[in-house]
Formats: C-alpha cells, structure tokens, sequence
C-alpha cells in the first residue's frame, strides 16, 4: 500500500546548513564541502536541533593497526644491555595498551586527520530504555591441607633445588616428620589418598576422597573460598523507530541503515586477508558534542548484531517511493576491551561507565 508523505508536520531544516553545523562543531574542521564529504554526517529526525538537544552520537572510524611490538626502545619488554650491545637481563615489563587506548591516543594526535576525514557521525534520538550493567567473574575454589603442604615444599624446592624432593613418598615423609600432633586417623587417610595417587598414575582412576570417607567418614577441609577469576566485555542493545515524514527524511533514513550496516561487516581485503569491520563510538551528548552530564559512557565497541524490521507497524505499508513508513533498527554494541577502576579517573563526571 503506498501512501503520500505527509508534509503538514513541519517544515525540514535545509541539509546543506545542518551538515555545515554538525562539521564545524562535531569534527572540529573547516565546513569545507572538498575536505569531508556531506554524506559523512547522518542525523535523524532532520529537523532536529543537535546543539540544544541531548542525542545519541555514533562515531564511525576504521579499524586502527595495533604494531605489537615485544622488543626496541618502543617494545613492551625493556633489556639491559652490556657495553658491547648484548641483552643481560630484562628491566622492565610495559603493559600493553588497549585499542581502546590507543584509539584515543591517535584520536588526539593533531596529524591523525585522515583519521577524523574518514569517520561518519551519526545522530539520532536517545533510545527510550537506557541502562548499563557491570559484570566480574568470579568462581570456587578449594585448597585443602595436603595441597598446601606440597605447594610449601615445592616452593622449597625452587629455593633450594639440591634439597628437593622428588616423588610423592618423599612429600609424605616430610609431611609425617613436621606434623608431630597428627593423630593416627589422620596418617590413614593421607596413606589413602598416596595410595590412590600411586595406582592412578598405573591408569587406573581413583578419587582419594572418595576412600577417606569410605574409610572414616571424613572429607578433608576444602578452605572453600571466591575467587576472582575474569574481567567482561559490556554488552548493550539498542532500538531505534523511523518514520520518515517526508522525502529527504526517507532516504536520510536508508542512508543512516545502509552506512550501519556496510560499517558492520568484513571487508574483502587483498585476498589473503579479510580485513576487520570498522569500530564504533557511541556517546551520549547534551548540546552539541558536549558530553552528557549524567548519563555512563561507553568504550570503543564493534557491533555484533544489526537487525532491521521494514513492517515494524504490523503490517506492510511504503510511501510513494517505497519507503516503509515505520521501520525499527535493533543493534548490539559490544565493547572491545573491559572496564577498570582507573577508567573512572579518567572520566570524574557522571556515573562514569
């Protein structure tokens, strides 16, 4: 069913001036038409007013080279040299930068124009569910008396490696020789758990503690206890409504899916290698490109999922020139690196990340 567009609900600012806008205050260089092409910033609703409105701006780069460099003056690991020039020893570890990072750092390079000249921005409507979620990996874990006598001695051993001992009968004699007050159940149930020791290693597959309790009734003490084990990677789902009003405001819409889109997968590369999609910046902006004073703010992220809905109504209906009248975009950011502590410092207003 084709339907007109409706050109009562208002008047549409002119393209030319909104784009010469959002360049001068949104990529920090000259509204020259020849140095960064109008097709580079997206907005929608295009009437609307981003210097007095708190928007969604989405930053569009390609992906930056990460040289992993491990040696030199600029390598991770620092060695120390003898005066003929020969490594003697290492003197320092660097940590490695995130992309994340390093992404900012070329960002702020005052020669990272190309950089900047091949970004797209994108600016759209805050989306009506606004939430962010911290996740830190935790799991279980135990380490009973007899773990902790071998793990003492095997300490005991890189000391002092002439001393060490080196078959599990030996551990248990040196376990026997320091522990005076083991009672005589207790020296049964560690001789249980050697002897399972000594025939799985003949391949048979014995679970000691399975013979302490059948012998006594006993379990050796776990010390459970939490243990931190992993950082995350943030997730967040976006959904966006169009319903275009006119015209320019119809193919300013296909225009902003089809940039998301073509940002979103691989490239072909040179036929060896495929090349990565490009990342993304999502930011939350209060006038201009004024950061939002309340509102978390996200890392460098790719997306994982662009879906788009054409019959988002329910029901199949196009203006004249085959523009759906209601489609929904649905996106999935994930960031590329996790959150730290330190990354509040770096960001005192709001509520950080």
């Amino acid at each position: 069913m084709a339907i007109n567009y409706n050109t009562d609900l208002g008047d549409t600012l002119d393209l030319g001036r909104d784009y010469v806008s959002v360049l001068k205050d949104g990529l920090n260089v000259s509204p020259d038409p020849t140095q960064v092409k109008p097709a580079d910033v997206l907005q929608y609703p295009l009437d609307v007013e981003v210097d007095h409105q708190d928007m969604l701006l989405i930053r569009i780069f390609k992906q930056i080279e990460n040289p992993l460099n491990l040696t030199g003056d600029k390598g991770i690991v620092k060695f120390q040299t003898d005066s003929k020039g020969n490594k003697i020893g290492v003197t320092s570890i660097d940590p490695v930068l995130e992309k994340d990072e390093r992404f900012h750092k070329k960002l702020s390079d005052p020669e990272a124009n190309s950089l900047k000249k091949d970004s797209k921005y994108i600016w759209l409507p805050i989306p009506q569910q606004i939430s962010d979620s911290l996740t830190v990996g935790y799991s279980e874990d135990t380490l009973n008396p007899l773990q902790a006598a071998g793990l003492a001695l095997a300490d005991a051993a890189i000391k002092d490696p002439a001393k060490a001992l080196k078959n599990t009968t030996e551990i248990a004699s040196s376990i026997f020789r320091s522990a005076d007050r083991v009672g005589s159940g207790t020296m049964n149930a560690i001789k249980s758990i050697l002897s399972a020791t000594a025939i799985n290693q003949l391949g048979a597959n014995v679970n000691p503690q399975s013979l302490i309790t059948r012998s006594s009734g006993q379990i050796l003490q776990s010390n459970l206890e939490l243990l931190f084990n992993s950082v995350t990677l943030r997730s967040f789902p976006f959904v966006f409504d169009f319903t275009p009003r006119d015209p320019k405001e119809g193919d300013m819409v296909r225009r902003i899916i089809r940039t998301i889109k073509m940002a979103t997968v691989a490239k072909k590369g040179n036929g060896v290698f495929i090349n990565s999609p490009d990342v993304f910046q999502f930011e939350y902006v209060s006038g201009g490109e004024n950061k939002h004073p309340f509102l978390h703010n996200f890392k460098l992220g790719v997306l994982e999922n662009v879906s788009i809905d054409y019959t988002a109504s329910g029901t199949y209906a196009t203006y004249q020139d085959g523009t759906p009248v209601h489609i929904r975009m649905s996106l999935i950011l994930k960031e590329i690196n996790p959150i730290y502590m330190e990354d509040y410092a770096d960001h005192p207003d709001g509520v950080g990340f």
